[in-house]
C-alpha cells in the first residue's frame, strides 16, 4: 500500500486524513467538513475511530464495517454538539478491507474507490450528493454538468444529522492485475478518469502516487489531495 496526501494549491489547511497498513489489509481515508480547526478533527476522529475499530475485530464483514462506521459518526456528534457546531462538522470516508481472498469496502459521503483491472477502470463506489441523487431519480441526465452545482451537497455524512446509510461493496482478490484506489474529491474532481485509469497502469506504485498528486496540480489543485493505493 501507498499513500499521499497534500494540501492542494488554494486552501490554507489539509482536511483530509489516512492511515493504512499493507500487513493487517487495511485501509480508511476521510475528507473533513466544516472548515477551520472543524473538517481536521472530524477527518481525524473518523479515521483513527475506524481503524481501532477493525484493527481489533476478528470479522471482515458488512455488519462489522457499518458498526465501524457507526462509532466515528457518534464520535463526532459528541465533539461537534458542545461547540454548537452540530450539522457544519462531518466527514466522509471510505474504507478498504481485506480478509484472505476476500476484500470489502464501506463508503460514505464523496470520497471514493476504484478498480482497476483488465486493463480498465471501474468506480466502485456511488457518491453520496445531491448531484448523485438527481441522476438515480432522473431528475438529471448522465452527460448533464450538474456536478459544477451540486456535485459537492453531500446527502451523507459523517457526523452530520442526516440518518446515515453508508454503501457497501466486496470481491475476490484473485487477480494478479488488480489495483484498488481511494481518494478524496481533490483528486476524482481534478482528475478525469481515463487519466486515472492510465496513471493506475505504471508498474511502481509509488510512481503512480506521485504521479496523481502531480496531474491533480497541474489541473488547480482547488481542494486538498489524498489517496491509498493497493494491490491485493
Amino acid at each position: 500500500m501507498v499513500g499521499r496526501t497534500h494540501p492542494g494549491l488554494q486552501r490554507m489547511r489539509n482536511e483530509d486524513a489516512l492511515r493504512f497498513d499493507a500487513e493487517i489489509g487495511l485501509a480508511v481515508l476521510a475528507d473533513g467538513i466544516g472548515g477551520l480547526m472543524a473538517g481536521s478533527q472530524a477527518s481525524n476522529v473518523a479515521v483513527e475511530r475506524i481503524y481501532d475499530h477493525l484493527e481489533q475485530s476478528t470479522a471482515a464483514v458488512a455488519d462489522d464495517l457499518h458498526a465501524a462506521i457507526e462509532s466515528a459518526h457518534q464520535a463526532i456528534l459528541q465533539i461537534s454538539a458542545p461547540k454548537e457546531m452540530a450539522s457544519k462538522m462531518g466527514s466522509t470516508v471510505v474504507i478498504w478491507q481485506q480478509t484472505g481472498d476476500t476484500w470489502r469496502a464501506a463508503w460514505v459521503g464523496d470520497s471514493r474507490l476504484y478498480l482497476r483491472q483488465d486493463g480498465r477502470l471501474q468506480q466502485m463506489s456511488k457518491d453520496h450528493s445531491l448531484a448523485q441523487r438527481m441522476l438515480d431519480s432522473g431528475e438529471a441526465e448522465p452527460g448533464v454538468d450538474i456536478e459544477a452545482h451540486y456535485g459537492h451537497v453531500l446527502t451523507q455524512g459523517l457526523g452530520l444529522r442526516q440518518a446515515l446509510d453508508p454503501g457497501f461493496c466486496s470481491g475476490e482478490c484473485k487477480r494478479s492485475d488488480q489495483r484498488f484506489l481511494l481518494c478524496s474529491d481533490g483528486l476524482s474532481d481534478m482528475v478525469a478518469q481515463d487519466k486515472i485509469s492510465a496513471a493506475l497502469a505504471l508498474p511502481d506504485l509509488e510512481d503512480v502516487a506521485d504521479h496523481l498528486v502531480a496531474r491533480a496540480l497541474d489541473m488547480g489543485g482547488r481542494d486538498n489531495i489524498s489517496l491509498i493505493l493497493i494491490e491485493p
